[in-house]
């Protein structure tokens, strides 16, 4: 199977964000993906919510966001 240049670049520099950074979804072209049943880390919101983001150099990743604080809880596959 082959993969095209853009898809191994995305595999090989992925978007770099952490944990607690407050989530800039205008800035990171993210998508909704998913919806997940547990508290937020920081203020303990029942629920997340998962979005596929790509920063402006094109590296994708995908991160679990609190709607209540804006911030990001988790990153994930």
């Amino acid at each position: 199977m082959q993969r095209s240049l853009s898809s191994l670049q995305h595999d090989l520099f992925p978007i770099t964000i952490n944990v607690g950074e407050d989530f800039k979804s205008i800035v990171w072209k993210a998508q909704y993906d998913m919806d997940f049943n547990t508290e937020c880390l920081f203020c303990f919101s029942d629920q997340i919510t998962g979005y596929r983001v790509e920063d402006e150099a094109g590296h994708a990743g995908k991160v679990a966001v609190c709607p209540h604080c804006e911030k990001v809880n988790a990153i994930y596959a």
